[in-house]
């Protein structure tokens, strides 16, 4: 987004890194496909390598019209690893196309289908550690970014504590500029002040950039003056709270009342729906196969380490409010409360000893698979409440009823352990936006996420 010293270090970097992950899907998709004797002999290897160019020349220009080569400083790259998927996949068509123009056509196909999953994970794998670097980089105080805030008093103040507190972001506040409620920006005196204050410090390289932040009411405001910046070629950016820090962003000047104002139940179901249901059930039925050994040994341990049963039942709400028993391995002791509130923290005398473990690694959580298979919770979807915390629910909290609760969201891999007040846009977002490729993209996510802790890369 911004102009810095090492944009082009960066960009090539990137690149570089694309390219290798190509080579290195290739090749391993070429000792895959040699492997799976029940084909035909496939070509040396040799042959294949204008294919790999092909694809190369495709992939790169394609990244660079998604976007994937500019200077992201987000707390989550969900998005960016979406825009992967989807350019690879746009990549790989372009190819085949070219291929079959070049006459390359006899080249193995399922080389080619193994090569696009092989792509995808490696290139996904490797962009998670390129970000893990550069946030650890970044915290401290390399490739900083020096900043002018500019907003309302209340705003100022909260968005210098957010940057400050995800110092990974690479953002240094150098000035601030208050914007007084109900005044203008086009008013002499703000027109002054960017001339003189904000301009001058960006053309002097004093700032790299201005982050705009204003409430919802004074966003006229904040439009006109980030026009202002646009026209003047002042790189800036629009915060409002950390959901903005998140990636997933509101669109400018929509109150959250207003987010899913379009949204009804019709719009939510369709054809999405079946697939969603379809992998749900397969996805689910697998993981239980794939993890049976650890519900055995999770199982003796409960009973070892204090009596009481295996299973804890909890009433929740769900799809559409209707309520429905969620099913998790008991972290607590049999006698402690089932419908008291968490503490906030990590000291909760309720929980056992393995149970403490158990939730720490949300090992806890892996008997919702059966709510999965029955229909009644998603992989993927908000997380499902208890009756008592449903029934302080504001209007705007009941759009996640439209959707199915899921045993995972981007609650879990972009807000986790935030409060309801803050989680509620991740939920909103993803009822609006919701398709498979973010679904599985949220599933690829939540294991780094519970393992390394909150937030995500």
């Amino acid at each position: 987004m911004y102009k810095h010293a090492g944009k082009w270090l960066y960009f090539l970097g990137l690149v570089a890194l694309d390219i290798a992950g190509l080579v290195l899907a290739f090749l391993a998709a070429y000792q895959l496909r040699t492997r799976l004797e029940i084909f035909v002999t496939i070509q040396p290897l040799r042959e294949y390598w204008i294919l790999t160019g092909v694809l190369m020349a495709t992939c790169i220009p394609i990244f660079l019209q998604q976007g994937l080569y500019r200077d992201v400083r987000d707390l989550s790259m969900i998005e960016e690893y979406a825009k992967i998927v989807k350019g690879l996949t746009y990549a790989f068509l372009l190819t085949l196309a070219l291929t079959f123009f070049f006459k390359l056509y006899e080249r193995s196909r399922v080389l080619i289908l193994l090569y696009w999953p092989l792509a995808a994970a490696i290139l996904i794998l490797a962009r998670f550690g390129f970000y893990a670097l550069l946030k650890a980089l970044r915290a401290q105080g390399w490739d900083s970014l020096r900043v002018a805030l500019v907003g309302s008093e209340k705003k100022v103040k909260a968005i210098r504590h957010l940057l400050k507190r995800y110092n990974q972001l690479g953002y240094h506040v150098v000035a601030e500029m208050l914007l007084p409620h109900g005044v203008s920006p086009r008013s002499e005196q703000w027109l002054t002040k960017i001339d003189h204050e904000l301009l001058s410090r960006y053309q002097r390289r004093e700032i790299d950039g201005v982050i705009t932040s204003d409430t919802v009411k004074n966003y006229q405001n904040m439009l006109v003056l980030q026009e202002i910046l646009q026209e003047y070629g002042i790189p800036h950016r629009s915060i409002t709270e950390a959901f903005d820090l998140s990636g997933l962003k509101t669109p400018a000047g929509e109150n959250l009342e207003l987010l899913l104002a379009d949204l009804d139940e019709g719009q939510v179901g369709g054809g999405h729906k079946v697939a969603k249901r379809v992998m749900d059930e397969v996805l689910s039925f697998l993981l239980i196969l794939l993890t049976l050994p650890l519900w055995i040994l999770v199982m003796a341990a409960i009973k070892l380490d204090s009596s009481g049963p295996i299973f804890f039942r909890q009433e929740r709400v769900g799809y559409l409010g209707k309520k429905f028993n969620i099913l998790k391995f008991r972290s607590m002791y049999a006698e402690a409360s089932r419908y008291a509130k968490t503490p906030r923290g990590k000291n909760d005398p309720r929980v056992t000893r393995i149970g403490a473990f158990l939730r720490q690694t949300s090992l806890d959580e892996l008997p919702q698979l059966i709510n999965v298979i029955r229909g009644e919770m998603s992989l993927v979807g908000p997380r499902p409440e208890m009756p008592f915390i449903v029934e302080k629910y504001k209007p705007i909290y009941r759009y996640r009823f439209l959707v199915k609760p899921g045993m995972t969201g981007l609650w879990q891999v972009a807000g986790r352990d935030k409060p309801l007040e803050e989680n509620i846009k991740y939920d909103l977002y993803y009822i609006k936006n919701q398709s498979l490729l973010l679904d599985l993209i949220i599933l690829l996510r939540t294991f780094p996420a519970v393992t390394f802790g909150r937030g995500a890369y």
